[in-house]
């Protein structure tokens, strides 16, 4: 399995100075040759990384670019292997069209491929010879691999991210023991089955009258100064602490589902959409689901579990949990409904649409019926062919799903 450790480095003053001629230089290439490709696509000519990297061995040559060799000739190399791979999914319908990158907005980081050491708490890398401070919180795998490290800037806080090969296969997924439905909300960030809620913390929305007092600052600022310099600085402080605390939360999440459920059923989500909604994209853009949801994704991978993304128009809160009767669509404001099939009263309409998101998972939701019916598989195994519990039994279901309402 491939995973990356991320570790702070503490780079002296001349270090910073060629980190930041690396930073730079990888912008000016990939912008460079950002544009020779587009002028050379649009003659009919086609353009690969090798005609590039011919190129660019030129480039270094000549007397205007002869700072290019201060840096890495490999990091130089990588921001042109960097540049085909945009092309190449962009091409394969994977990915948007390859964008220039600007000073003040990109991500300032760069990738070598090879020769990376650790030793006496510091890492060596090519044109760090002598090595960089690191503090290592947490320790490589001694029979790992080292593919590549990725070294960034986040404000004035320099970061390494060692990819490594543990040498440690992918477990295959084994049969379930448990399950669990997840329906992200607002309200609370995520809502499991089983009657538990997750809380949403709301950072950004908490940091809001700080950051809005230090935007004010900083607009009233004169462009070009050296207050401005500081209160940007001011303002990124707040960003980078906000995405701290949401990347922690969503982490120690998704290690206590992965490691909790052995399959996880999750609702399949139009994000993009969603932002559009101006009442609600802030709210959105906070809780971070599309990240989250990729933690759920290659975390089971690494555990052997299995995630299962419910079809994109499954009325997982038309459906009554406890009979399967379709309760018709239901505005936001509606936290609540009573089932005019079964009588049950006070449904929780988050936990009853985990409840049908996890029994979609385990293929005895009938998805077909408009009518919401419930078909029970007793086999094991959904209609997906996804494995699924030992035995599936529609009154255990129903059990189940009368206390997770009576949990919430």
């Amino acid at each position: 399995m491939l995973k990356a450790y991320k570790y702070r480095i503490y780079p002296t003053t001349d270090q910073k100075v060629l980190l930041e001629k690396h930073f730079g230089s990888v912008r000016f290439l990939y912008n460079r040759f950002l544009d020779y490709r587009q002028k050379q696509y649009s003659l009919g000519n086609k353009v690969n990384y090798f005609d590039t990297q011919k190129i660019l061995t030129t480039l270094k040559k000549e007397e205007d670019f002869v700072w290019l060799n201060e840096c890495s000739s490999q990091a130089l190399q990588m921001a042109l292997r960097n540049l085909d791979i945009a092309y190449t999914n962009f091409f394969r319908g994977s990915g948007a069209y390859p964008k220039f990158k600007s000073k003040r907005k990109a991500l300032h980081s760069y990738t070598v491929p090879q020769n990376i050491v650790i030793k006496d708490n510091k890492v060596c890398f090519p044109k760090f010879t002598k090595g960089i401070k690191i503090k290592l919180h947490r320790d490589i795998p001694e029979h790992g691999i080292t593919k590549r490290a990725t070294i960034s800037r986040v404000q004035d806080n320099y970061f390494i991210s060692i990819l490594v090969e543990d040498g440690i296969p992918i477990p295959k997924p084994h049969k379930a023991k448990n399950a669990v439905g997840l329906d992200m909300g607002l309200t609370h960030f995520a809502i499991a089955s089983d009657g538990k809620k997750y809380i949403n913390h709301k950072y950004t929305i908490k940091s809001q009258d700080k950051l809005s007092k230090l935007q004010k600052r900083l607009s009233r600022t004169k462009k070009g100064s050296s207050n401005r310099l500081k209160a940007i600085a001011r303002v990124q402080k707040i960003h980078t602490k906000i995405a701290n605390q949401r990347a922690d939360y969503i982490h120690k999440i998704s290690n206590e589902i992965t490691n909790q459920y052995d399959m996880i059923c999750v609702e399949t989500l139009n994000i993009k959409g969603m932002v559009r909604n101006k009442k609600l994209s802030k709210s959105i853009s906070d809780v971070a689901w599309g990240k989250f949801l990729e933690q759920l994704q290659y975390k089971a991978e690494w555990k052997g579990k299995t995630v299962i993304k419910a079809d994109k128009w499954f009325p997982s809160s038309q459906l009554c949990c406890v009979c399967g009767a379709s309760t018709g669509k239901k505005p936001l404001h509606i936290r609540k409904f009573d089932c005019p099939s079964c009588g049950t009263k006070e449904i929780d309409r988050d936990i009853n649409a985990s409840i049908n998101i996890r029994n979609y998972g385990l293929g005895t939701v009938d998805v077909r019926n408009t009518a919401g019916t419930v078909e029970i598989q007793a086999c094991g195994v959904s209609s997906s062919g996804v494995m699924s519990l030992d035995v599936i039994s529609y009154d255990i279901l129903k059990q189940e799903a009368q206390s997770s309402l009576a949990v919430g």
